[in-house]
């Protein structure tokens, strides 16, 4: 939900000069696993899926995990907090993702 009339976000970058459609890389922390980011993920698609009204965001996870690509393990790790984000954009700011704008 967007709120009218954003209010600052203490501690993130205000660049404006960086260029929107250039992903930052960021890997998630190594004490978490990737068995407990895939945990992760499926709990919150489950979350999504019992609250009643289908979310944008479940067509891009579902379209991630229909290809048969096999990525290397940091690939991946970075893919799966990467859709977490997308569910649960606060839990993954806290585990190291870029802020989105």
């Amino acid at each position: 939900m967007e709120l009218e009339g954003s209010f600052p976000q203490f501690g993130r970058s205000t660049d404006n000069n960086t260029d929107p459609n250039q992903a930052e890389i960021c890997d998630p922390p190594a004490w978490l696993s990737t068995s407990e980011l895939e945990d992760e993920l499926q709990a919150a698609i489950c979350q999504a899926t019992t609250d009643g009204e289908m979310d944008p965001a479940l067509a891009e996870i579902d379209a991630y995990f229909a290809h048969d690509d096999k990525e290397a393990p940091t690939a991946y790790r970075r893919s799966l907090l990467r859709l977490l984000g997308l569910l649960r954009p606060q839990l993954a700011d806290l585990l190291g993702r870029p802020s989105t704008k």
